[in-house]
């Protein structure tokens, strides 16, 4: 089996009066989508998915112009429901995605709980990974979304995965097992903001 790229978007514009769902890229965040896609292009990636969410669209959008490769959008990436959050520091984020990882059945940020976005993420992986033999498969999404998934599959903490990831960052998995393959790849330069 080949392997499954999880890919968290790069840094978007944040605007503190729109919801974090209908964020786009940042000029930053542009940019970053070339060493994105060197990453891809050196792993093989032969097929791309992204969440529908601005921010991931746009992110996959740019890694597939460099690869020449269509990108598929799929229900079910996008990151947990923030409605009703609004705007909030770094630092208050944090604590509350904490306690949504430590309160899976919960409903602690927005309207999903941490196993309901596990439950329709994990469908989504699923269908992007079905028949992946050769080459790799590339999944750009959401920091929190995506590290439930990985910790589900793997010793590892939701919030340790979380808090290592870049804007972009990769995991490497097996795509049939999901299991790690090796340590996340950051973005090689200064780490943007969380969101």
């Amino acid at each position: 089996m080949g392997q499954l790229l999880l890919i968290k978007h790069a840094p978007p514009e944040i605007t503190p009066g729109v919801i974090s769902h209908r964020w786009v890229l940042s000029a930053e965040g542009r940019t970053r989508c070339g060493w994105l896609t060197e990453v891809c292009r050196a792993r093989g990636v032969a097929r791309i998915f992204a969440s529908p969410e601005p921010k991931a669209l746009e992110t996959a959008a740019l890694v597939a112009m460099g690869l020449e490769l269509p990108v598929r959008p799929l229900d079910g990436l996008q990151e947990n429901d923030r409605t009703g959050l609004g705007f909030v520091s770094t630092d208050a984020l944090e604590g509350r995605i904490a306690v949504h990882f430590e309160n899976p059945d919960a409903v602690v940020i927005g309207r999903e709980s941490a196993r309901s976005v596990l439950t329709r993420f994990q469908a989504a992986i699923d269908l992007a990974t079905h028949g992946a033999m050769a080459g790799a498969v590339a999944v750009v999404t959401h920091g929190t979304a995506m590290s439930g998934f990985i910790a589900a599959h793997n010793a590892v903490a939701s919030l340790e995965v979380w808090r290592n990831l870049t804007l972009p960052g990769v995991a490497v998995l097996d795509a049939s097992t999901y299991r790690l393959l090796e340590p996340l790849i950051p973005f090689a330069g200064t780490p943007a903001p969380k969101t």
